[in-house]
């Protein structure tokens, strides 16, 4: 039993499958409705945190439907508390997120399978993949963790411990409209050269409103113009239309 404490762009489709059907079992054992693997470390970690369980869920399914599965089964209600900073994350790890890679990795290694963004090398890849969703947050956010990268003269993923702790907690934050229209515009950079007349057009008129549907048009426009940097970005699972 595991929940993973890295982004869920990084499984495999069947670790995805799998992390969903442990976060329903955890659910249920942590809210009282199902008994087993109470004192599992996984579970005891979890205790008195369902709403961020149910956070990692949905970015769980966010990532599944943009990979084309067909979601159909919500956890918890439908409507759960604001999220609070700390809340989506319980107070200590079975593995720290550096060693979670490392297992992954391995599992990767025996099974042939893959994630939809490859398992970071180093610190420096892990925060080309979280940028734009941190940039979403607010580009002060942006700032401060590049200021970090700078500051360091070597970002092993080895020493990239508290830069991912850094990302996590950014990433808990709510997207802004003034720093999501920010990212649009970084994103709308990968095509502007190639995109075409139309796709210009709906650039050009977009509305407050639309910038989350905009980035999952960017999504099918990183496709089309096999955009691989930007395809390995976790913004991706931010922005997917709910099923």
């Amino acid at each position: 039993m595991r929940v993973w404490d890295i982004h869920p762009g990084y499984l495999s489709r069947q670790s995805l499958l799998g992390q969903h059907a442990e976060i329903h079992a955890l659910y249920s054992i942590i809210t009282g409705t199902k008994k087993g693997y109470f004192n599992h470390p996984e579970t005891l970690r979890w205790q008195g945190c369902p709403v961020g369980l149910k956070w990692i869920h949905d970015l769980t399914t966010l990532e599944m439907v943009l990979r084309d599965f067909n979601h159909k089964s919500p956890c918890g209600p439908a409507h759960l508390p604001v999220l609070l900073p700390g809340q989506a994350r319980p107070d200590r790890y079975v593995d720290p997120p550096v060693g979670q890679i490392e297992i992954l990795r391995q599992k990767n290694r025996e099974t042939g399978r893959t994630g939809r963004i490859p398992l970071p090398k180093s610190g420096y890849e892990y925060w080309a993949h979280h940028k734009y969703s941190v940039m979403a947050r607010g580009y002060n956010h942006y700032k401060e963790v590049q200021s970090y990268l700078r500051s360091m003269k070597n970002c092993s993923l080895q020493e990239a411990g508290e830069l991912i702790e850094m990302i996590a907690a950014i990433m808990e934050k709510p997207v802004t409209e003034s720093a999501l229209s920010n990212t649009v515009d970084h994103l709308w950079g990968y095509f502007k050269r190639e995109a075409s007349g139309p796709e210009k057009e709906i650039y050009l008129t977009r509305q407050p409103e639309n910038l989350p549907a905009l980035v999952r048009y960017f999504y099918g426009l990183a496709v089309k113009y096999n955009r691989t940097y930007l395809l390995h970005s976790t913004i991706f699972a931010d922005f997917v239309e709910p099923v």
